[in-house]
């Protein structure tokens, strides 16, 4: 008991820094090659939330390969094995797939420095999965990321955790947005997966405009990350298609042009030349 209420204090503590913090700095920024970017006016959090996590898969491991949001295989990938799933508040249908999250604790097995974490998988349930404030599920490679060097297996036998989070920018060095056009895809049945979506992160809507058209098309939401277009007009559409993304967070979109070709392959992964920062 003694413990708990000193880890509870602890964690107030942090709390009351990161918002004096914010007090004294309110124009907190992210700098990059965007330039100075006001987070909280693009709806990520500048302060400290406090919230509730546990972890699952192998030991270092990413949780499980792809999970809910249909990423498939995650390490390798810029994704990489640090990444979590949501409960309902976070993964929000699907729609919360691919956010992005800085998380710390204050056990004494912990790291100061946070730790980021992508969202890719679905919390099934449990204590702190059902409920309804926001809660992670980590993978265990995240967990161990947040250890002190060699407390990892510490920090993992605690099981169930009390921790901070923000939402921040996703950034993939290197990499632009893509798209994994799903098998049983044709040219009346457009279905694919959108990954590496950097800044939000989420998905709002995504729209699709083929060869020869001047409009775009809304998709239809599959599950995760997936989207789909269905050809009603007993004509197949013809390529290339132009992908426009709108992030759920705040709006921000992009357009995709010509990013998945005329004559695609179902199952491969087209990256575009288009990239949002924030």
């Amino acid at each position: 008991m003694a413990a708990s209420i000193a880890r509870e204090v602890q964690l107030l503590s942090m709390l009351a820094l990161a918002a004096g913090l914010i007090a004294v700095f309110p124009d907190a920024v992210l700098c990059g090659d965007s330039g100075s970017i006001k987070l909280g006016e693009n709806g990520y959090n500048e302060q400290w939330m406090a919230g509730h996590a546990t972890w699952y898969g192998e030991p270092n491991g990413e949780g499980s390969s792809g999970g809910a949001c249909g990423y498939t295989k995650l390490t390798g990938t810029p994704y990489g094995p640090r990444i979590a799933a949501g409960n309902d508040a976070i993964f929000q249908g699907g729609k919360g797939c691919g956010q992005c999250y800085e998380v710390k604790c204050s056990y004494a097995e912990c790291r100061q420095e946070a730790t980021r974490i992508v969202i890719t998988d679905q919390c099934p349930g449990g204590e702190y999965c059902s409920k309804a404030e926001p809660a992670f599920d980590l993978s265990g490679a995240a967990i161990s990321a947040m250890a002190l060097t060699d407390k990892d297996g510490a920090l993992r036998n605690i099981g169930l955790y009390d921790i901070l989070y923000k939402r921040v920018p996703c950034e993939f060095q290197g990499q632009n947005i893509a798209f994994q056009v799903d098998q049983g895809s044709t040219g009346f049945w457009l279905s694919f997966v959108v990954k590496f979506l950097g800044g939000p992160g989420d998905i709002d809507s995504v729209e699709i405009r083929h060869s020869g058209s001047s409009s775009f098309q809304p998709a239809k939401h599959n599950w995760g990350a997936s989207w789909m277009l269905i050809n009603t007009s007993g004509q197949a559409f013809k390529g290339p298609y132009d992908i426009r993304v709108v992030s759920k967070l705040n709006g921000h979109a992009v357009t995709a042009e010509k990013v998945i070709p005329e004559f695609f392959e179902p199952g491969k992964l087209y990256e575009s030349n288009v990239q949002l920062k924030y």
